[in-house]
């Protein structure tokens, strides 16, 4: 009788033990799928609670009605003594999130927070197959090589152009793959002279950010290196920055590249007037793919190709940007649950229900993108991503390659109007620059 009762014991230990491994990813055993008619209250990080239900908690829950979401909002407010991550860190403690809703989640995996999705998608087999490799590229990079979060959608930026305009001054057209000198030199094909509405350009971009900077930030995504070898100084050493800071200097100099005035740059609303390019005054713009219902509702003929890419490599770039990415806490209650929901918004099913509804975004399973007019905008996620590239700021505040960028380019914008030399210049951004790296430095003891 004895021996049964302790065999009794025995098998149901081992019973409770099978299904923790059952239920929790660090247990060892399969992940137990999460069940349509199961129960759950989920708390989520998210922008705000209107906003998530409309994009992701409705349709959701049509298909799990028995799951409840809580969601908790973003972190508001700050404390000066507090860095972003601490604030953030606080905010989670409190709160206790299932799941986060975040632009970055680095940190978060270095600090244990996150629950790892390979061993997840493994078990149950998630086809991964029709999803963005770039986007799968840069969610490995952020967690180290593994995956600890999805993101629905990417950003993405393209070349857009005037296809009449090009037609009209017998100029051909851009091509996908060209580089930044080439769509300069093709800018220069356009005449640079008259006044008023009967002046245009051959290049223009009209924003809210000096328009080099935004050049800038596309050469940083080819992997070109403003900081040196040290990581703690300015270099743009090389033949390579330097073709590209002439081809700059000589497309504004010759009036086709539209520079605006400061008293432009820094007004805070816009209207359609205040973009050339959409008014039919400018042949090409770079743009993100935001920019997409803008010129479906203008009467432009207008097509785009492909970001600018380096001369040394014309297949790739890392001009990609992650959509937020949902990620699981390691600490959640409803682990199953959870990610049953990040399964959910991240599958094809789910992009091809909101490519129905929306235009706006660049879904990561890239099969559901679709163009408001129909036309071909493949080039916005047709180059591969750029293997191995890598952020050189990852060690500053996210300020500090702002700024350093912002000064590059106001220094090639005075080269570009003659107040001084190339070589002035870029001797102003080492030394500059390299005044605003050792501040950053001594900021971060």
């Amino acid at each position: 009788m004895k021996k049964r009762s302790m065999t009794l014991i025995a098998a149901t230990a081992l019973a409770l033990l099978s299904a923790g491994c059952a239920s929790k990813p660090d247990g060892g055993g399969e992940w137990k799928k999460f069940e349509k008619d199961e129960q759950a209250v989920l708390k989520v990080m998210y922008w705000d609670e209107q906003s998530f239900h409309e994009e992701y908690g409705t349709l959701f829950r049509s298909q799990y009605p028995n799951v409840e979401f809580e969601v908790i909002g973003l972190p508001v407010g700050s404390d000066p003594s507090l860095s972003v991550t601490e604030l953030y860190n606080r905010y989670i403690d409190a709160n206790k999130p299932d799941i986060l809703f975040v632009d970055k989640h680095r940190w978060l995996v270095e600090e244990g927070r996150l629950l790892e999705l390979d061993p997840i998608i493994k078990q149950q087999q998630f086809d991964l197959d029709g999803y963005m490799p770039a986007v799968l590229s840069k969610l490995r990079e952020e967690g180290d090589g593994k995956l600890y979060g999805l993101s629905p959608n990417f950003r993405s930026f393209g070349i857009y152009y005037n296809a009449e305009m090009f037609r009209k001054y017998g100029v051909e057209p851009p091509t996908d793959s060209m580089t930044w000198e080439e769509i300069f030199e093709l800018a220069q094909r356009f005449p640079a002279d008259g006044a008023g509405d009967e002046r245009i350009y051959g290049f223009s971009l009209d924003g809210f950010a000096p328009p080099l900077a935004d050049v800038l930030y596309s050469l940083m995504s080819q992997n070109k290196k403003i900081l040196d070898s040290s990581g703690t100084a300015v270099g743009l050493d090389g033949d390579s920055w330097r073709r590209t800071f002439e081809s700059i200097v000589s497309v504004v100099r010759s009036g086709a590249y539209y520079v605006p005035t400061p008293e432009e740059t820094a007004k805070r609303t816009r209207f359609e007037e205040d973009d050339r390019f959409l008014m039919g005054k400018s042949a090409m713009t770079y743009r993100d793919h935001f920019y997409l219902r803008q010129v479906d509702n203008s009467s432009l003929d207008w097509a785009v190709v492909t970001a600018p890419v380096d001369a040394r490599n014309r297949t790739q770039s890392s001009v990609y940007e992650l959509g937020p990415a949902f990620v699981i806490s390691s600490q959640s209650a409803n682990p199953r649950a959870a990610w049953e929901f990040v399964k959910y918004a991240n599958s094809a099913e789910f992009a091809q229900i909101r490519s129905n509804a929306s235009s706006d975004f660049l879904f990561s399973r890239t099969e559901y993108i679709r163009s408001p007019s129909k036309r071909d905008i493949s080039a916005l996620y047709k180059l591969d991503p750029i293997a191995n590239a890598t952020d050189e700021f990852v060690a500053f505040e996210p300020r500090v390659r702002i700024d350093l960028v912002q000064l590059i380019a106001s220094e090639l914008a005075a080269a570009g109007a003659g107040q001084k030399t190339l070589d002035e210049a870029i001797a102003a951004m080492r030394e500059d620059g390299g005044a605003l790296l050792v501040e950053a430095k001594a900021k971060m003891k």
